[in-house]
């Protein structure tokens, strides 16, 4: 099989690919794939590191602007920029030929996917988020197939007889981790209560106010260990908020290692984790946004969390992501207008204390996890 990926732009709509792709390798190891995104994009680092092939074409997606000039400009780049992706992406798909085309979300998808269709390659979409973004919306009806993560998105896309429920596909390794082991990997000791907060591939400045207020209340208790992914952007300053609370932190600040440890307060800060695997499964609970790779995620190892959705998520999408699992059992809903930080930090020691609740979290969380989602896929589009 030849297929094309279309996605990019941030984990949550890269990694779902790698996990088809990876199912697809699975089940034919002759087939070639080939991702196109963004050259600015998470995926131009991690896709050749998981030794697929890459491409680049220029894109740019649409955000907020104050006045009604700096929305005329940049509507004008962007549709320019899309064009000349556009025009790049038919000659992509004409030189590999590809059998299928599957985007999985971020603006980069949308001129490789309206190529496929222009060149009659059978195209496939797979909306992560309990609301489909603007660019799954606008292909979905010439899509062949409409591959949602969460129950009831069927309705929002509005075909129904297409649409196939399947949820997040994760990558397998997830589905067999041991807390015991990723601790070791870790040097995090087996017997600590550890708290793994984490804004997702760029970064949440609320997660990490929460994660820092956290630190700062919790002391220097020799049985707590904490593990804060700030996101590259704001490590130095995160690492500054610490040092000011009174910490000693060695620090690494180069652009591709940026780590900093307190020993005497079990802390480890980093800008980006490249093995998240191993840091969600040694957590007992995690502190996190409610995009739909992070709670596939957390799902797939069955881990209990505290999920404050993003305010202005297209659709209030991050809400219905959390509300999902918060009705199910599995974590606390903290929406971020109503963030109060006594009311997490209780939440916290809480669960610290009481080991049978945080089991029953865990395990109302595993029950949602879509263990064959990337198996589904697979199977729809062979068949």
């Amino acid at each position: 099989m030849r297929v094309i990926f279309g996605c990019g732009g941030t984990g949550g709509h890269l990694y779902p690919a790698l996990a088809i792709a990876e199912k697809i390798k699975k089940e034919e190891p002759g087939s070639e794939i080939l991702f196109i995104g963004s050259k600015k994009g998470l995926e131009s680092e991690v896709v050749p590191r998981e030794g697929y092939s890459f491409k680049s074409i220029p894109t740019q997606g649409m955000q907020e602007r104050e006045t009604a000039i700096q929305k005329a400009i940049l509507s004008a780049n962007v549709g320019i920029s899309n064009l000349a992706g556009l025009a790049k992406s038919i000659a992509i798909i004409k030189s590999f030929k590809p059998d299928a085309i599957i985007g999985t979300g971020g603006y980069v998808c949308f001129p490789v996917l309206l190529a496929g269709e222009i060149l009659k390659i059978p195209c496939y979409i797979h909306e992560q988020n309990a609301v489909p973004g603007r660019a799954n919306k606008a292909l979905a009806k010439n899509a062949r197939k409409l591959f949602v993560g969460f129950r009831g998105t069927e309705s929002i896309f509005g075909f129904p007889e297409k649409t196939v429920f399947t949820g997040n596909p994760v990558r397998a390794e997830f589905y067999t981790l041991d807390q015991g082991e990723s601790r070791k990997k870790l040097g995090i000791p087996e017997d600590d209560f550890v708290v793994f907060a984490f804004g997702g591939s760029l970064g949440a400045k609320t997660i990490n106010d929460i994660a820092i207020e956290y630190i700062g209340r919790s002391g220097d208790n020799e049985k707590r260990t904490t593990l804060f992914g700030t996101g590259r952007r704001f490590f130095n300053e995160c690492v500054e908020k610490c040092v000011e609370k009174g910490l000693e932190l060695s620090a690494s600040k180069a652009s591709d290692d940026m780590n900093a440890e307190s020993g005497s307060r079990n802390l480890r800060i980093s800008g980006y984790i490249n093995n998240i695997k191993d840091y969600i499964s040694s957590a007992d609970l995690l502190i996190c946004r409610a995009g739909a790779l992070s709670l596939a995620e957390l799902m797939a190892v069955g881990k209990p969390a505290i999920i404050v959705p993003i305010s202005n998520s297209v659709g209030n999408h991050q809400y219905y992501n959390a509300k999902s699992i918060s009705d199910a059992g599995g974590a606390f809903l903290v929406e971020e207008s109503k963030l109060d930080m006594d009311e997490i930090c209780e939440k916290i020691e809480y669960l610290a204390s009481n080991k049978e609740a945080l089991i029953q979290m865990g395990e109302a969380c595993k029950s949602m996890a879509s263990m064959d989602a990337a198996d589904i896929i697979y199977r729809e589009i062979k068949s």
